[in-house]
């Protein structure tokens, strides 16, 4: 299998990760704090960051008070932050009014996302190497390096790039832990899948990995398992504790944290995800398709559909990893398409085993045939991925809202909306990113230049009946249509009957003179894309 000279390959790797960087790069300042708005346009950034800054790590303050979320990220963060201030590359900001020294703090986030992005590429190399050699690994990274739902979610200062480097590391060490068994390559794994529950709690789910890794390798060659099993399950808790000390640093708010993230994946996320039918039809079908493009989507699942018949044990270890992963995502109310991306390297690495496979196990017009519908669907993603992430290089619709409404609306008119405003809307106050809704309303009596109308209560008409102008985003709209929520639907019928669209905000996916649909976008890849429309009354 791994008979092809390896030079040209190791060249190709290079090329793979350059690629992997620049999508990942380009557009990193999307949403950066400015004069106009304080916080980043992504409604988590700030979450993570500013509980990151109530840490101290060398003077022994590890918890961050805060577990709705594992802390490996929060540490690393920290630690950037550490030494970009020690060596003045970064300040802490004492106002959110210091947005330079804001916006340098988010690009440090960031940019461990994309590091921890380009770094999985490779791993996701080394596993297709392992799987079934150099063409399997150039194919898995260079898919990997151009899908949208992994180039996107490396843009922002979250967990999730993080996590998903870690759970492809533990899944890297499980194939190793199958080829050798030995006791360091148990600790291995076990530190891996510490790392990851302690980046994502869900993610611990990868321990299944190593775990199977041990009894197949015990089948093949006749030896005792369960004694490693012990050594890895109580391995990766003690990995966990120690990442993640919050369960015993401060108990009682982990399990109050954690408690209320179960519940929110449990009960559902407002309308968003309301009446999406089964959880395992929506990740395929909303989720997958716009985060790989259905082409790739569609080769991925063919890929998943014969693995469990080659029979090999590397093959059966991923794909029982993205099996179990993906059933255990589908049966919550809460569905974001970054919930996938653990799965989303071993998936892709599945994939290129099977072009691989189909090219070793054909001849001339077979190989032209593998290759050419490999490359059609390589060129597509690849167009596809490349336009969603030049679509962050757009101006951002919010502020282009804001600024039409500023040449055309005059100072002092009475502007409504059907929310209370956030990171969704045109920030006429540069503080709507607050995470508090009555502190948002605070603010929005604050703005000057016009009289905003908040509402007491969501889509209550009687704004309507004093706004001369009134602004709506998509993420306020579309789910409450799509639901029929009764509200919503009175509030948009006497907006449509007193009131005109006079304008409308939006970004466009094109590569050139190529564009793509912007229908049904994942709720939480439309942060950087929303929609947004200006009414004035007739």
């Amino acid at each position: 299998m791994n008979s092809v000279p390896e030079r040209p390959f190791r060249v190709a790797l290079l090329g793979i990760l350059a690629v992997a960087f620049l999508l990942r790069a380009t557009g990193i300042r999307w949403g950066i704090p400015d004069t106009s708005h304080y916080f980043s346009f992504h409604p988590d950034e700030w979450v993570v960051l500013g509980y990151t800054l109530g840490l101290d790590l060398p003077h022994g303050q590890l918890d961050p008070q805060f577990y709705n979320y594992g802390t490996v990220y929060l540490y690393l963060l920290h630690l950037a932050i550490l030494i970009g201030t020690t060596y003045g590359w970064l300040t802490l900001p004492n106002d959110f009014a210091q947005y330079d020294a804001l916006a340098g703090l988010y690009l440090t986030g960031r940019w461990l996302s994309v590091a921890a992005g380009v770094l999985t590429c490779w791993l996701a190399w080394e596993m297709g190497k392992r799987l079934c050699g150099y063409r399997c690994a150039a194919v898995a990274s260079f898919l990997l390096a151009i899908v949208p739902l992994h180039t996107l979610h490396c843009h922002f200062l979250t967990t999730d790039a993080t996590a998903t480097l870690f759970t492809t590391g533990a899944l890297l060490a499980a194939l190793n832990l199958y080829e050798n068994g030995g006791r360091r390559a148990v600790l291995a794994a076990s530190v891996l899948v510490g790392l990851s529950a302690a980046t994502r709690y869900n993610a611990a789910l990868v321990g299944i990995a190593p775990l199977l890794a041990l009894w197949l390798r015990s089948r093949e060659h006749r030896e005792a398992w369960l004694g490693k099993a012990m050594l890895l399950v109580v391995s990766s808790a003690v990995a966990f504790l120690i990442f993640c000390p919050g369960v015993w640093l401060n108990p009682e708010k982990f399990w109050s944290d954690f408690g209320y993230e179960a519940k929110h994946v449990r009960e559902g996320h407002g309308l968003v995800f309301v009446n999406t039918g089964l959880g395992w039809v929506y990740h395929y079908w909303t989720n997958l398709r716009f985060g790989l493009g259905l082409p790739l989507l569609l080769l991925s699942t063919l890929s998943m559909l014969i693995a469990p018949f080659s029979r090999r044990p590397p093959v059966i270890i991923l794909w029982v990893f993205v099996l179990a992963y993906y059933l255990f995502l589908g049966s919550f109310a809460v569905r974001f398409a970054r919930y996938l991306l653990p799965i989303v390297p071993p998936l892709l690495v599945l994939t290129a085993w099977l072009i691989a496979e189909g090219w070793r196990n054909t001849q001339q017009m077979g190989r032209v045939a593998v290759a050419t519908v490999a490359g059609a669907i390589g060129l597509y993603t690849f167009l596809w991925g490349a336009a969603v992430i030049a679509a962050l290089l757009q101006p951002d619709p919010r502020l282009q809202a804001l600024e039409w409404i500023r040449r055309e609306v005059p100072l002092g008119a009475r502007i409504g909306f059907a929310t209370i405003p956030w990171f969704y809307t045109p920030p006429f106050s540069p503080y709507w990113g607050e995470l508090q809704p009555s502190r948002r309303a605070e603010r929005a009596r604050e703005v000057k230049e016009y009289r905003v109308l908040v509402p007491a209560q969501e889509w209550d008409v009687n704004v309507l009946h004093q706004a001369q102008v009134v602004v709506l985003s998509q993420f306020e709209v579309d789910d409450a249509v799509r639901v029929r929520h009764a509200p919503a639907m009175a509030f948009l019928e006497e907006l449509n009957r007193s009131f005109r669209r006079v304008a409308q905000f939006d970004t466009t996916f094109r590569v050139g003179r190529i564009r793509f649909g912007k229908r049904n976008v994942p709720h939480d890849m439309l942060y950087p894309f929303p929609r947004v429309e200006v009414w004035r009354r007739q």
